[in-house]
């Protein structure tokens, strides 16, 4: 069976078509990628040194954490109405004191809601822990229990909680509940051991 002269010549105007759209979309998309890699660079850039609570998602938050790879990571989530929290600031503090030349960051996760982030956590935190660097779980389209279950899907929701990440970013360990300041430095102290003794 053979195909009529006009519909191969319209089948291959139509296939031409389609191939000159085509090269047209791959070029737009090629010129509009890097701006939107550079884009998505731009709005995690903020939140690598902030001077403030800032807000961020889960995955802003693992792109902070990405740029701390080489240091031993100790995430802590807290909020202003849980008192074990409170009690744990100033010890992490003064842990990032000590440590952060030996090459521990020291990063705290507000669970606060958003609403009260201007009037009520940034006052609260600069006052118990101004060494420190925090940020707001409730960004975009996480909530605070999503954000955290994004690290750690089995996260009762106990606050405070503290992760600590070794050096090549790997979760190491988590702990529910109140720290001690001896408790803080002796799991820092033995990440920190083991990673500059390899």
């Amino acid at each position: 069976m053979t195909v009529p002269e006009q519909e191969v010549g319209l089948s291959v105007k139509t296939l031409a078509r389609s191939v000159a759209w085509a090269s047209v979309l791959i070029v737009a998309l090629l010129a509009v990628a890097p701006s939107a890699v550079a884009q998505d660079a731009e709005s995690v850039d903020h939140l690598l040194e902030p001077d403030t609570i800032h807000p961020a998602t889960a995955a802003q938050f693992r792109a902070v954490l990405e740029h701390h790879r080489g240091k031993v990571v100790v995430v802590n989530y807290w909020a202003t109405w849980c008192i074990p929290c409170l009690q744990e600031l100033p010890e992490l503090d003064l842990l990032q004191e000590r440590y952060g030349e030996r090459g521990l960051v020291v990063l705290a996760i507000s669970m606060d809601d958003p609403d009260k982030l201007e009037d009520r956590v940034k006052p609260f935190f600069a006052k118990r822990a101004p060494g420190l660097v925090s940020y707001l779980a409730s960004a975009g389209e996480d909530d605070s229990v999503e954000f955290v279950t994004s690290f750690d899907p089995e996260w009762p929701g106990a606050l405070p909680t503290t992760m600590f990440f070794d050096r090549g970013g790997e979760l190491a360990n988590i702990h529910l509940g109140r720290m001690l300041y001896a408790e803080f430095e002796e799991a820092v102290l033995e990440m920190l051991e083991a990673d500059e003794g390899s």
